[in-house]
This record gives C-alpha cells, sequence and structure tokens, in this order.
C-alpha cells in the first residue's frame, strides 16, 4: 500500500505512515475498520487522520493543541477542535457523538493527568466501540541501563522525549485504565533492536555498554518486554468488557536478544574501529582509485596524528561482472598500505549502490560511518575536522562536506526538497536554459547560506560523502536497495531528519569528479528517471 506522508512544517512531530509496517503508527490504522467513526485525540499534523479518511473513508474528528499542526491536518478531518486536552471537557465539546474508535496515539505521556483524559473515554464510545492507544515503554532495556549508569538525558523524541511527563510499563498502563474504567482486550507492541534506538551510540560505541558488567546487561535483555519499544493496547469499556483479558507476558523474538547478547560478547573479545569507511565500486578506473586511496591514507594518518582516530576498517564492495576484477582490486589495496584493516567482498554481482553500502554497513563496525565514492577526492585534514565536528556536536548525525569539482569549481552537494522542474533544469536543460532560472536553481542548492559557516538541517544531503553516527544509520536501516542507483541519498537524507540532525561543514572539504546522469548516457538516463518517480511517489510530488 502506499505509504502517506506529509510535507515538514517547523516544530511539528512528523511520522510517515506506512500501513504495511510494524510500527504502534501502522498497527493503529489496521485495527480500524473501514467506514469508522473515529476520534482522534492528539491529531498532529494528521499523518493518522488523512489515511482514514482518504483509504479507510472513515469519518474522522480530532482534537490538537498545536495551532500549526491544527493548520496542516484540517483538511483531513470533518472536524478539528485546537484545545488542550488537559483542559477541556471531551463531552462538551463533542456533545452527542459517539464514536466506533477513539485514538490516543503516543498522547498520553505527553499529559500530566492522563487518568483525567481517560475517564472522560467510556461516555463517548459507541456500542462495541474501542479505545486504541499507544505508550512508550519505561522497562526497554537501553532507558534502564542509562539510569544504571547514573544517567536520565531527555532528547528532541524517543523514549526520553523532553516532552514528556508521564511515564509507563506494561503493568502501570494496565492499572490506570482498569482505575479509570477501562478493560485492556488486546495488547500488542513494537520492538525496537537497541542498535536501532536512541541508545544505539552507548551500546555500540561505549558508554554504559562498557561500564556495566556483561553479567547486567545480559540480564537486562533476559527480560520478556526488555526490546519492546511501545506498547499498543484496545480497550473497551469495563461495563461492557465481560471476562478480563489475560495480560500475558509479550515474547521478545528470540533471534533479536540473541543478536544484541552476540553483540555484547564480540565487544568484550576485542575492541571495535571508531571510523568504518564504506566505499562500491563497479568496474572502476583504477588508477584513479588509486589515487582516491592515497588522498584516503593521508586524511587517515592525519586524523590519527591528531588524536581523533584510534582505528579504521575500510569495505570495498565490488558490483562488476569481471570475477578478475576482485585479484586486480585485491592488489591495489594492498599497495595503498592504509592505517586500517582492509576488507574486498565482491561475487554479489550488480545489486545496486544502496544494497551495496548496506552490506559494508553490516560488515563493519564503528562509531562513526563513512559513505564514500570512489571518485571523491578527500583534503588531508578533511577527516580531521570532521570527526573534531562531530565529537562537538552529538546532535549530528550526518555531516556532509564543502566539495569542488575536478575544475576547481564550487559542487553544492546539499539542497532543497527538490521539484521536477529543479532536477529537470539542473540535469537534463542546456546551459541558456538554466542561466534563464538562475535565481530558482540557486535556492534549491541553497545557496544563499553563508559558505563560511556551517548549514544545519539541509533537507538533502549527496551520497558521495556522508559521515554519519553508524547508530542512526543502523536506526534508519541504511539506504533503501529499491533505488539501484540515484536518488538513495536523496530518500537516507529525509529519513535520517526525522531521527537525527543534518549539517555541512565548509571546513571539511573534498573534490569530486562526478558527473551528472545525462552525461552518462540513455541507460543511465533511463535509472535515473525511474528513481525520481520511486522517490516522489514515496516522499510527494512536486512539480514546480
Amino acid at each position: 500500500m502506499k505509504p502517506v506522508s506529509i510535507a515538514p512544517v517547523a516544530h511539528v512531530y512528523h511520522r510517515i505512515l506506512d500501513p504495511d509496517s510494524e510500527d504502534s503508527l501502522a498497527k493503529i490504522a489496521r485495527a480500524v475498520r473501514p467506514g469508522s467513526r473515529v476520534l482522534d485525540l492528539g491529531a498532529g499534523p494528521g499523518v493518522l487522520g488523512r489515511y482514514l479518511a482518504e483509504t479507510l473513508g472513515c469519518m474522522v474528528e480530532g482534537v490538537e493543541y498545536n495551532p500549526a499542526a491544527v493548520a496542516e491536518a484540517a483538511p483531513w478531518y470533518q472536524r478539528l477542535e485546537c484545545a488542550d486536552l488537559e483542559r477541556m471537557v471531551l463531552a462538551d465539546c463533542f456533545a452527542g457523538c459517539r464514536y466506533d474508535f477513539i485514538i490516543c496515539a503516543d498522547i498520553l505521556e505527553h499529559l500530566r493527568q492522563p487518568d483525567t483524559l481517560l475517564a472522560q473515554l467510556p461516555a463517548l464510545l459507541a456500542p462495541q466501540g474501542q479505545l486504541l492507544l499507544s505508550v512508550p515503554n519505561a522497562a526497554y532495556a537501553g532507558l534502564i541501563a542509562e539510569l544504571l549508569a547514573g544517567d536520565f538525558r531527555y532528547r528532541p523524541e524517543g523514549l526520553l522525549d523532553q516532552t514528556h511527563v508521564r511515564f509507563f510499563t506494561r503493568a502501570s498502563l494496565l492499572r490506570v485504565l482498569e482505575e479509570q474504567g477501562l478493560c485492556a482486550i488486546a495488547l500488542d507492541a513494537t520492538v525496537m533492536d537497541l542498535e536501532r534506538s536512541e541508545f544505539a551510540h552507548a551500546w555500540m560505541a561505549g558508554g554504559w555498554a562498557r561500564d556495566l558488567p556483561p553479567v547486567v546487561l545480559r540480564a537486562l535483555l533476559d527480560r520478556p518486554e526488555a526490546l519492546i519499544y511501545q506498547f499498543i493496547v484496545a480497550a473497551v469499556p469495563a461495563s461492557s468488557a465481560g471476562t478480563a483479558t489475560q495480560h500475558a507476558s509479550l515474547p521478545v523474538p528470540a533471534p533479536i536478544v540473541a543478536a544484541t547478547q552476540a553483540e555484547l560478547a564480540a565487544r568484550t573479545r576485542a575492541p571495535e574501529p571508531l571510523l568504518s569507511i564504506a566505499i562500491v565500486t563497479y568496474a572502476p578506473d583504477l588508477a584513479l582509485l588509486a589515487t582516491v586511496l592515497d588522498r584516503l591514507g593521508a586524511a587517515l594518518r592525519h586524523a590519527e596524528s591528531a588524536g581523533l582516530l584510534a582505528a579504521t576498517q575500510l569495505v570495498l564492495v565490488d558490483n562488476g561482472p569481471d570475477p578478475g576484477e576482485h585479484a586486480r582490486l585485491r592488489q591495489l589495496l594492498d599497495a595503498a598500505r592504509l592505517p586500517a584493516s582492509v576488507e574486498l567482498l565482491s561475487g554479489q554481482g550488480n545489486i545496486g549502490y544502496g544494497a551495496a553500502h548496506n552490506l559494508a554497513l553490516h560488515a563493519s563496525m564503528g562509531m562513526w560511518h563513512l559513505i564514500l565514492n570512489p571518485d571523491v577526492l578527500l583534503e588531508e585534514d578533511a577527516l580531521s575536522e570532521g570527526l573534531r565536528f562531530l565529537a562537538a556536536h552529538p546532535e549530528a548525525g550526518l555531516l556532509a562536506p564543502a566539495a569542488w569539482d575536478g575544475q576547481g569549481q564550487r559542487h553544492d552537494l546539499c539542497k532543497a526538497y527538490p521539484s521536477v522542474l529543479d532536477l529537470a533544469l539542473r540535469g537534463f536543460a542546456p546551459g541558456w536554459l538554466r542561466r534563464c532560472f538562475q535565481a530558482r536553481l540557486q535556492r534549491y542548492e541553497l545557496r544563499d547560506h553563508a559558505a563560511d559557516v556551517p548549514l544545519w538541517d539541509p533537507p538533502i544531503a549527496s551520497g558521495c560523502f556522508m559521515l554519519c553516527q553508524r547508530a542512526v544509520l543502523v536506526r534508519v536501516g541504511g539506504f533503501r536497495p529499491d533505488y539501484f542507483l540515484y536518488f538513495e541519498d536523496f530518500d537516507l537524507s529525509l529519513r535520517l531528519a526525522a531521527v537525527t540532525r543534518l549539517v555541512q561543514v565548509p571546513t571539511v572539504r573534498i573534490v569530486h569528479l562526478g558527473g551528472h546522469a545525462a552525461r552518462k548516457g540513455l541507460r543511465h538516463v533511463g535509472l535515473f528517471l525511474r528513481a525520481a518517480a520511486l522517490f516522489f511517489h514515496r516522499h510527494g510530488w512536486r512539480w514546480w
């Protein structure tokens, strides 16, 4: 089914609803019957309401506190009140209304007195009506481990979202429902591997993962609810529930527990590299690649001498069809004498740029992960400047560099969200036509920003050089492999921006020798157009 998304607006919670996924919003959406009458409390920018109205044909009403979110969501709600749920009396505002479903998706944790809201809901439910709600699990292993390590750190999003004022475990959630005349009839959950959570940095690269005894970490993971990130509950008024449901413990899939414990065991055997680097090739220019590796080696040695880098792992993935290429690449890597452990992966065929980079991601370990094109030349201090900046700004999850092309012209790697016209002009229009739209293209290429200061939160970053926190890269699942060659970096940028911050740092300098699709032949033009259609279909079409 087609995912539903809404364009970003500042300081409003935005999520993507893919009804076939396993996140909490999708599970709630699947529980709603088509054509139902729905009250959405804490509607946000209307992602769920839009899906319920457009796809399921529901009559949706709602309440939302944020005026900006109300303005964005209003088109999909028959009625949307801008009000504080802690102050309003629902029975007065929605007098005479009865709903098949009342939804509280990730809202109770934002309320000082969620029990006051819950107490009002049984009277608003139609016969056979249900309350559907989701809340974060305060007994998640990462959160408890951080507490044991003496920390309780609020974050922009996640379990310790800085706007959360109430916290729930499975038992306390069921208890507050019961106290307010509601009975849970179904209990579901989302499971989050520690590597994909906001605690991934401490789990994968130090912090409490190193400070706490392994026996304590294993005890945390052995609990049935250890990796449950959110609980999803369906409840009905206790007066109509009949026999109360048995709230059995939810089993966490054994492979997830085994994987996290195996990672812990591996960490105790050997220190992990602080930086991993991935390069993907297809019939590369070996002379150019030798130069790329030479410049990479100089940048690595510079970072090591500055005390910014203890160890490095390079994974080169060759997608080429020539079986003899492996030996030539192996010889080239050996000759480069890089200050890094080096692994060469080949034989999988041309699986695409994104899928190959995901192979490298899974084959490596490190606090930071560099996605690097085989046509990028690093300045000697590029990695030093990048690692120094990231150490000083832990909120940054992806760092993009300043770039020049082979002729010394500035190459704009960060861009605004594209329109079809922007892409057509930039990729295929002749020079005289591009000059007619120069002001437009400069806005698309974010040229109004001062070139000598960091650019925070650019919508799009180029995949030729992405210095990432591994934790956030793993959290979003890396590249989507269905793009094959183009637009995988556009897609990854948008998904990373939902969980971290992107930044372009002018002191991190590279030379990018790559070209546009139009200069590489009709096959590349076709791949470009197919990937563009997939990108816009997934994230929203913008024609002009």
